[in-house]
Parts: C-alpha cells; structure tokens; sequence
C-alpha cells in the first residue's frame, strides 16, 4: 500500500474487511406485488403469473421476478434516516476520515443462482470484502466493495450481488458551499 493510501486507509478501516452483517429477514413478496411489477415493467412471463405453467416448467410453483428479488433488499439504502439506522448497513457504519461524504456508485454484479418462489421468506446478509484507496480525476477516493447476499428458507444463496461504491471528499466553493449543497 502506498504512503497516501495508508493515511486514509487506517489499520481501523481495513480491520473492518470480512465484517459480516447478522441475517435478517426480508418483506414476503405477494402475487399483488408481482402484479404491480408486471403493471409497471410490461414483463408478463407467464412463470410470475401462471403456478400450473410454472409447475410444467419444471418448478414447484410460481417464480417471483429475479429484478424484484434483486430490487427488495437494496431498495432503501440511501434513504439517509433508515438507511442510517439500518445495522445492515455495514459501510455506513466505517470510520472515514473526516469530510470523506461524496458517496458515488463505482459499479456492480449481480448473479442468480436459484429460483425464488411466490410467498417465500427471504433473507439478506452483508459483509464489506474489500476496501482500498485510489486516485481519480475527483481525487483520492476510498473504494468499499461490499457483498449483498439473498438466502431462502432453506439458507441456500439466491442472489449475490456485489457492489463497488467510491467515497470522496466533499469539494468547498470559494463561496463556502460544498459539492452536496449545490
């Protein structure tokens, strides 16, 4: 690690790399939901509306949307009050230097490993996997990549996803305000 990057890498932030969230269950998704989805996408796959088509298809019963699984757990986490409150979320909760608030999406992945069905409970957990520090044309920003994973009933993981957010100091002014109050 290079000299810049250890002075806003601290040994207490990179302590926090395999820190892993406790499971918590998810809301249960219904067929009134899966309705407002299809509503709004235009997506009808018949394998969200149709249990016998499904069950010809080689599952148990009705699938729920892989982008609405993928939407329910991730869906209020920059909502400042609740996602500040929210013990999942892990990055909220490391110590970044001082003024370190320039929060940007720096990309992610998603992967679905198995089918999710209507009604069924879902869990998530969350653990930060890697955090290091990197120059760019916004300056020396602090990259926190951290795994999101969905489990059903039985713990088995649904739905990977990991995301990669790029955390900036906020730029003052010559009039005194900063980059998030303009």
């Amino acid at each position: 690690m290079s000299q810049i990057s250890s002075s806003i890498i601290t040994p207490e932030l990179r302590a926090s790399i395999g820190r892993q969230s406790p499971a918590r269950p998810l809301e249960v998704l219904s067929a009134s939901d899966v309705r407002r989805y299809v509503d709004a996408t235009g997506d009808a796959n018949r394998l969200w509306l149709d249990d016998q088509f499904a069950r010809a298809a080689g599952y148990r019963g009705r699938l729920l949307p892989p982008s609405l699984v993928g939407w329910v757990p991730f869906s209020f986490r920059e909502s400042t009050e609740r996602a500040n409150a929210d013990p999942m979320n892990l990055r909220r909760q490391l110590p970044l230097p001082p003024g370190y608030t320039n929060v940007r999406n720096a990309g992610s992945e998603t992967e679905w490993i198995a089918p999710v069905y209507l009604g069924e409970q879902l869990f998530t957990r969350s653990s930060i996997v890697d955090i290091v520090a990197r120059e760019g044309r916004a300056g020396l920003g602090i990259y926190i990549t951290q795994e999101e994973q969905v489990l059903n009933p039985d713990e088995q993981i649904v739905l990977r996803r990991r995301h990669t957010l790029a955390v900036f100091p906020d730029k003052t002014y010559s009039d005194g305000t900063e980059e998030h109050n303009r």
